[in-house]
């Protein structure tokens, strides 16, 4: 469950990254037609690098979670996986 809400953190930086890149571009590019200020842009591209990766961590840890749940039950059941390393 950590590992995967590490791993979505990671991803959800990356994206936030991505979005703050295309919010910013937005906010220079164009009139106003959104009837929105141009600062918003920027001011959503930022909080998108916060939002994103607390965002992501928090469902990446629910489902790894879950995840786990789920097979160990199953395991219980059928047996799981028997890994032999020579």
């Amino acid at each position: 469950m950590k590992m995967a809400a590490i791993c979505y953190a990671a991803l959800g930086l990356f994206e936030g990254l991505l979005v703050a890149l295309v919010f910013s571009a937005i906010g220079v590019a164009g009139r106003e037609a959104t009837g929105m200020p141009r600062f918003f842009a920027p001011l959503f591209g930022v909080a998108s690098i916060v939002i994103f990766p607390i965002m992501f961590a928090v469902i990446g840890a629910i489902g790894g979670g879950l995840g786990a749940v789920i097979y160990n039950v199953a395991a219980r059941v059928v047996g799981g996986i028997e890994v032999e390393v020579e």
